[in-house]
């Protein structure tokens, strides 16, 4: 048995390879040969460009370019070692023209988790969706859509996309109202992000500890409203500093230390080791709560609600942290056992649905 993972494991974002890596090794965990494949998706490299000449003024794409090109190549060569180190990959990087003929190199074919079927990512990349597989080979884990609504002109394009699924598995409980809405008649269960199936022994275990001590940390992935404010509040109220992950060396708030291209084991590493966490970010949450870390999250943000992470601690019952700059801080103390009891019935259920897949 031999299953191969589509996902985003080349963007240079920390929640995709590290949910990548987490999906792969626990199903090699399970004794099943696993990788990840290595799809060059021309869409999601555009986006990762130095210098961006498709906005309404190139000029300005230049100047960030100028600005931010070492920090980009940097952090480039820090993911791409990342993952040559820690995700079993294919052996070959794949054209999209070259992908029917994985049919004759793997069992069973999962597109793993992230926004893999968002209409709005890497071009709505077909891909992703499994296009290129026999339909008795396709499965999905965890996949997520990533918006509130699927738009008018592609629903019948998902319709078609996923018409050839065995098992349908979903990141958040909304998306699988938004494809029965469509037409999707497929049976559909909802499982837990990747990142949970793995405990934090493993993550310990890549983690690169910061030289920085006592310190509130700030990861934002959406463009803040109150975050930063409330980082600078909790951290004088309790006597901290302010480490802001963040790759825009301009427009510096001051009182706050920024961390710029940053490696995925050094994101660990500040994660684990922060006094408190303030994100907005799904994957901020989900490791603030892997570390058992004392956290606040922004729900309300410039580009919208952050349903996600909302969605997230509902399912494991913690309340409370929710960023309101209006109000005191409360960092009331977080039932761990309970939080974890509910991670490791996730993990079972996952645990079963891939054993359902291998097995079927």
């Amino acid at each position: 048995m031999k299953v191969g993972i589509m996902t985003f494991h080349k963007a240079i974002n920390y929640g995709a390879v590290l949910q990548a890596f987490a999906l792969c090794k626990f199903i090699n965990n399970m004794g099943v040969t696993c990788e990840v494949i290595d799809y060059h998706s021309i869409p999601l490299n555009e986006t990762y460009r130095i210098f961006d000449f498709k906005k309404n003024n190139p000029i300005v794409g230049v100047l960030k370019g100028l600005i931010k090109g070492n920090i980009i190549v940097n952090k480039k060569n820090k993911f791409k070692k990342f993952v040559n180190n820690y995700i079993s990959l294919s052996e070959i990087q794949y054209e999209k023209e070259e992908l029917k003929s994985l049919n004759n190199k793997y069992d069973l074919f999962i597109t793993g988790s992230d926004q893999v079927w968002s209409p709005n990512c890497v071009g709505f990349d077909e891909a992703y969706f499994l296009t290129f597989a026999e339909d008795k080979k396709k499965n999905s884990y965890a996949a997520s859509i990533g918006c509130k609504s699927i738009p008018e002109n592609k629903r019948e394009e998902y319709k078609k996309r996923l018409s050839g699924y065995k098992n349908i598995s979903l990141r958040e409980i909304n998306a699988v109202a938004l494809l029965k809405e469509i037409g999707v008649e497929a049976d559909m269960e909802v499982n837990i992000d990747p990142t949970f199936l793995l405990s934090s022994d493993t993550y310990n275990d890549i983690a690169v500890k910061p030289s920085e001590e006592k310190y509130v940390l700030v990861f934002s992935v959406n463009m803040p409203v109150n975050l930063l404010e409330y980082a600078k509040r909790l951290a004088a109220l309790k006597n901290l500093k302010v480490i802001y992950i963040n790759d825009k060396p301009i427009m510096r708030v001051k009182g706050i230390e920024y961390k710029a291209g940053v490696s995925p084991e050094e994101f660990l590493g500040y994660i684990k080791n922060a006094e408190y966490v303030v994100t907005n970010s799904f994957h901020g949450t989900a490791f603030s709560v892997i570390f058992h870390k004392q956290f606040f999250v922004e729900y309300n943000t410039k580009n919208g609600r952050n349903s996600r992470s909302e969605e997230l601690l509902n399912k494991l019952n913690i309340t409370g942290r929710e960023l309101i700059n209006e109000k005191p801080i409360d960092d009331a103390a977080i039932d761990w056992e309970s939080v974890d009891n509910v991670i490791n019935n996730e993990r079972i259920k996952s645990m079963n649905y891939i054993k359902k897949i291998i097995e079927g």
